[in-house]
């Protein structure tokens, strides 16, 4: 009976860790205007429920609470800030806006979610869209297409060629909305189906993480902004819409990591703008009171992250020979960058013998050469990750 024993263990400490989230956790300050400053927030709050729960730490029950608390809170954190930056209070009669947030947190999970995480955002998304406040209108959206009909039309565009399929989108308004709404419900009853789709429709190489993501950048960000603009309309609600614009064109921001050289810098940031890309380098963004990580955070919402590794530094094991590396902090967002984009979206382009992490296998790691042929190996990284790329400005 040693498996009922270990069950029974599990659940008494999952009552004592759920005792032990019932109050006050922590204090958290953040400014509602600056995203750093809430996410640090979300992280201290994290951070207190992993310590007040450690001693369950391998618990799977006691693990899945945590997760759903920390999800909760998080939640909370952002709608506060969400409200602060409205400047305005709901009255009885108006429409609960705080729906519009929690869309919009749920998409912006979303556009960086793979393979496993996504099914949760999209159901959580689904059930969002038919709360008692949204179901009537969604119920009117919905009722005017024929999204069967329409998803089997496009399928049936599929040629020879893997990614030729393409959908007919309805021009009228009212029907785009209500057919995005049936799609995302489609994805919310059996999660597969948005691999499915996208790799039938939004086809990048075959890759599932760069594939739902392209597609929940052309599709899902689109219709949510989209959406919250047309409930407002109809509802009457004045509410300011704070979900960034995340259509393909705006995504085409590309994060560059860089050392103490300066010319390297300065050559992938000059060759990703040439070729159609926005280059965000960390200390040409403004401070506004933020530390370099909050700072990295805030301006982290890019598609793509290209890594520098040049030999600034030297170190190696104690009692070998120092050899060339690169800085620590360019290790440290190498990381991060993986974390948050996942590895598809993240090459690191290293000049000279410089040292290569060994935890981050499956990186793709690109020589830095002078005649140039680093820009054709990033400008396929960034195709195969779903950007399309002029090939005529790339071998200019």
């Amino acid at each position: 009976m040693k498996g009922l024993d270990d069950l029974l263990r599990q659940l008494e400490q999952a009552q004592k860790a759920l005792a032990r989230l019932d109050g006050p956790l922590t204090q958290v300050q953040f400014d509602p205007d600056q995203p750093g400053s809430i996410n640090a927030a979300i992280g201290k709050m994290e951070a207190e429920i992993d310590r007040v729960l450690s001693s369950y730490r391998n618990n799977p029950l006691v693990e899945e609470l945590a997760n759903g608390a920390k999800e909760q809170l998080a939640e909370e954190i952002r709608e506060r800030a969400a409200k602060a930056r409205s400047g305005r209070t709901n009255g009885a009669d108006d429409m609960d806006t705080t729906i519009f947030r929690r869309i919009e947190n749920t998409v912006d999970d979303l556009k960086w979610a793979d393979m496993q995480s996504f099914a949760r955002h999209v159901k959580k998304l689904s059930h969002l869209l038919h709360s008692d406040e949204l179901e009537p209108i969604v119920e009117e959206l919905t009722g005017l297409v024929n999204f069967p009909a329409w998803l089997e039309a496009g399928e049936a565009t599929q040629g020879g060629m893997v990614g030729s399929a393409t959908l007919d989108w309805p021009t009228d308004r009212k029907h785009d909305l209500g057919m995005n709404i049936a799609l995302i419900d489609y994805f919310a009853e059996e999660p597969d189906r948005a691999w499915r789709f996208a790799h039938t429709f939004f086809y990048t190489g075959g890759k599932v993480t760069p594939e739902l993501q392209n597609m929940a950048a052309q599709v899902i960000v689109p219709f949510a902004r989209d959406f919250i603009d047309y409930v407002k309309e109809e509802t009457g609600s004045q509410e300011p819409v704070q979900l960034p614009i995340r259509e393909l064109s705006t995504a085409r921001k590309v994060f560059v990591v860089h050392g103490h050289d300066e010319a390297a810098k300065e050559s992938v940031a000059r060759f990703l703008e040439r070729v159609g890309f926005e280059a965000i380098i960390l200390h040409e963004q403004a401070n506004q009171g933020m530390t370099v990580i909050e700072k990295i955070e805030a301006h982290g919402d890019v598609g793509f992250a290209v890594v520098l590794l040049t030999p600034d530094d030297t170190g190696g094991k104690q009692g070998s020979e120092a050899a060339p590396r690169a800085r620590q902090n360019v290790i440290l967002e190498l990381g991060y960058f993986i974390g948050r984009l996942g590895r598809a979206r993240v090459t690191a382009l290293r000049r000279g013998d410089v040292e290569v992490p060994s935890d981050f296998g499956g990186v793709v790691y690109e020589d830095f050469d002078a005649g140039g042929g680093w820009k054709q190996a990033l400008a396929k990284e960034l195709t195969a990750a779903g950007f399309q790329v002029d090939w005529n400005l790339v071998m200019k």
